[in-house]
């Protein structure tokens, strides 16, 4: 029995049902709150056990370890909004060691853990980054990247005690799901037919290539590793020109920068209050809009022997699949 926590998140419910499909039985830990959208084919899956429980209740936790020989740790809090600082940590660093306590207590033979590119050491003068870039202090860092970063350190600790881990950093993640979940505002912000787009390069992978690792993964000899996940990088307004264009929208031909960067921030933040939506513009997302590093994917190319699905295609099936349901 493979245990999948956060399996309602728009990485977690591709795993489960890629897992599924392949005949594993899968134990899918979500939220009572969670939502469910687009689900309906998987609820009634009978390699699929989905089961209500917070990974900050240990004992809850404890329970649905039960007959669980895997794990594949995706529950977390993504956000560039400083209003969720507090849960980020809370989920993302004290959740974690709720897992790996328990993994370890159950004696799990291994157990991958989902963090993200954030977490790895970025600094200016460094544009190539791979796994064994160290972590350091930078503006860079988010509030989501230090609560990754430490995530990190207790799967780290784990390993050192006995338990068998393998983390994986994906970058941003491209794929069908709720559209106020991480990257699905960047569908949202083009399906609206924004004129805008931010300076700077965007890191991306195909949620289907992170899928394939984790179930490479979770059955092979490799431990006590970390492995990018990345597919490329391209210019935000390549990007955001694709998604346009399978929308049906024009493309976004106003580059928004300085003093027009920040007058966005506050028109975002304006509109979240009267519509009670998230605003897609943070400070955050503006500080990580103009980076330019790209992080490599040499090492799990090599040692899965894999290849990452196209940009184009990855954006034509993400469409595909939001109009769809």
């Amino acid at each position: 029995m493979i245990l999948v926590t956060g399996a309602a998140g728009i990485l977690g419910r591709k795993i489960v049902e890629d897992l599924a499909a392949k005949g594993y039985d899968v134990r899918a830990q979500k939220r009572s709150t969670s939502k469910l959208i687009g689900l309906d084919h998987l609820l009634n899956n009978p390699n699929i056990d989905w089961v209500d429980c917070d990974i900050m209740d240990f004992m809850e936790l404890e329970k649905i370890f039960e007959g669980v020989t895997h794990v594949v740790h995706c529950a977390a809090v993504v956000s560039f909004h400083q209003a969720d600082k507090d849960a980020m940590f809370t989920v993302n660093v004290e959740g974690t060691k709720n897992v790996l306590a328990v993994s370890q207590k159950c004696d799990i033979e291994k157990l991958v853990h989902i963090s993200s590119v954030a977490a790895i050491g970025r600094a200016p003068g460094n544009d190539v980054i791979t796994e064994d870039t160290k972590w350091e202090d930078s503006r860079y860092n988010t509030n989501y990247a230090k609560s990754k970063h430490l995530g990190e350190l207790e799967v780290m600790r784990a390993q050192e005690e006995g338990l068998k881990t393998v983390i994986l950093n994906p970058s941003v993640i491209l794929g069908p799901g709720d559209w106020d979940s991480s990257s699905m505002q960047i569908f949202r912000f083009m399906k609206e037919g924004s004129k805008f787009y931010p300076p700077g390069d965007v890191n991306y992978v195909d949620i289907r290539d992170i899928s394939f690792a984790v179930s490479k993964m979770l059955f092979n000899d490799l431990q006590e590793e970390r492995f990018i996940l990345n597919g490329g990088k391209v210019p935000y307004k390549y990007l955001f020109g694709l998604i346009a264009k399978e929308f049906k929208k024009k493309e976004p031909s106003i580059r928004v920068t300085g003093v027009l960067l920040k007058f966005a921030y506050v028109v975002e933040f304006a509109k979240s209050l009267i519509t009670g939506k998230r605003s897609v513009i943070t400070k955050e997302s503006i500080l990580l809009s103009k980076m330019d590093f790209l992080f490599s994917n040499d090492k799990v190319r090599e040692a899965l022997k894999m290849e990452f699905t196209p940009l184009e295609e990855s954006v034509k099936w993400t469409v595909a699949e939001l109009e769809k349901n």
